[in-house]
């Protein structure tokens, strides 16, 4: 017996008074004007959202922005448009879910485009080391590292690049449970145990084919370790989610339960 199968039968209680107690409070003012502009031009794996999730996409990142500092590094002045396509792109993440999540998330550090990797600060943090962390990297002590020039790169084409947002975003809810092992805290404590198995079964799979020289399912990188197959699998949901369905059906499913999407996620 897992220990996702403990928790199922014994947490259970305590997950639901949670998320009936730590609901989302969003800013009830309306977001500005411009940031809708900038969600269009900007985000266009929102593209396929209806008109009503725009807006509450835009108050998760109104809230993301009050609690969470954005800096801009290396000379990067930040304007409205860098801080809401990245909290807007991170939203699409948490908007759906019944309490607050990011709560690892501390700080925002944006370039302008490549940059020198933070180092750990302590011998207690952990990082996770990307196969080009000069371009996006999540610390465990709530750090994320951005580069917005390929942000841009990525928005400008999903499907090949998928999203840098995404990725490092999926590490800060993995860490949740202080932990980057590819297992998010589940809002339904009985899906924990079903996504430890999916997850043991097509990482394998994923390993087993970039062994072997084969094309994998995801992206080679998937193949390190649970924590980056985690978050290549949430770029491949958000940005080609139709090839997701069709390659690994069952890990689709584990992400559209976790994420409370119904029928195919966005994409652009």
């Amino acid at each position: 017996m897992s220990i996702w199968d403990l928790i199922a039968q014994s947490g259970q209680g305590f997950i639901k008074l949670a998320a009936d107690r730590l609901q989302f409070r969003l800013p009830t003012d309306p977001v500005p004007a411009e940031w809708h502009n900038i969600l269009a031009s900007s985000v266009p794996l929102a593209s396929r959202l209806a008109t009503a999730d725009h807006d509450l996409v835009l108050r998760v990142a109104r809230l993301l922005l009050e609690e969470v500092p954005f800096e801009g590094c290396g000379g990067l002045i930040l304007t409205d448009e860098i801080q809401v396509t990245i909290a807007a792109t991170a939203a699409l993440l948490i908007y759906r879910l019944p309490y607050p999540r990011f709560t690892k998330l501390v700080r925002v550090l944006v370039y302008p485009d490549t940059f020198v990797p933070k180092k750990s600060e302590s011998r207690y943090d952990r990082m996770v080391v990307e196969s080009d962390p000069s371009l996006g990297q999540a610390l465990m002590s709530g750090v994320i590292v951005l580069s917005w020039e390929d942000i841009c790169r990525d928005a400008a084409n999903h499907d090949l690049r998928g999203s840098v947002v995404l990725h490092e975003m999926a590490h800060i809810l993995d860490a949740e449970d202080g932990l980057f092992d590819g297992a998010p805290v589940f809002d339904d404590m009985a899906q924990g145990a079903e996504w430890a198995r999916v997850l043991k079964r097509e990482f394998g799979r994923q390993q087993d084919a970039v062994n072997a020289g084969d094309d994998p399912p995801l992206d080679d990188y998937a193949a390190r370790n649970h924590a980056e197959f985690f978050a290549v699998a949430t770029e491949a949901f958000y940005c080609t989610p139709e090839r997701l369905r069709a390659t690994l059906p069952a890990l689709y499913e584990q992400l559209q339960r976790f994420f409370r999407r119904v029928g195919p996620p966005i994409s652009g």
